[in-house]
């Protein structure tokens, strides 16, 4: 009797139970295509870059430098795809480069910025070709080789003089953007 009782419980359940309709539910499917990589070539690239050696005596002066050392990144392989290709340079900002075009000197050496620009155009107070923490610069593959080529200059630079003994030393990130 008691098996009875619960089958009918159990249907009485079932059928006073209302069926009710739920709102519609959407479903977002997102993506991108973008543009393949290139490859760094490390053969036409240089990524340490030595300043050399220069006497506290030569950087007592406001707006003198260490010297400025030429150097490339180059990218090859470029897919057919890719036709441009944006670097982003970041580091960290040394706030007495006025306005702010240097990168904070990590090393020992005190009263010195280490400074980014464009190799082949501008002068090193030319805002437009030198390069701060999150300057960007963009460059259109070259499609008969395939590749990309940044020709930069780097000093070390004192805007305010009396420059300390020690070591000068900045790491700036490089990051590439492909269209």
């Amino acid at each position: 009797m008691n098996a009875k009782l619960t089958t009918l419980a159990i249907i009485a359940a079932l059928f006073s139970v209302s069926s009710y309709a739920s709102d519609p539910v959407t479903i977002n499917v997102t993506g991108k295509v973008v543009a393949s990589p290139c490859t760094l070539d490390t053969a036409n690239s240089t990524l340490d870059i030595d300043l050399g050696t220069q006497q506290t005596t030569a950087l007592a002066a406001a707006g003198t430098n260490l010297g400025t050392k030429l150097f490339n990144i180059a990218l090859k392989d470029c897919p057919a795809g890719t036709t441009n290709v944006t670097a982003t340079f970041t580091g960290v900002d040394d706030p007495s480069a006025a306005p702010g075009w240097g990168f904070k000197n990590a090393g020992t050496a005190t009263n010195i910025t280490i400074q980014l620009k464009n190799a082949l155009a501008g002068s090193w107070t030319d805002s437009n070709y030198t390069i701060k923490s999150g300057g960007t610069w963009a460059k259109a593959v070259d499609t008969t080789t395939n590749t990309v080529l940044w020709n930069l200059a780097a000093r070390a630079y004192t805007p305010t003089g009396s420059v300390a003994p020690g070591t000068v030393s900045a790491s700036i990130v490089v990051d590439f953007t492909y269209q």
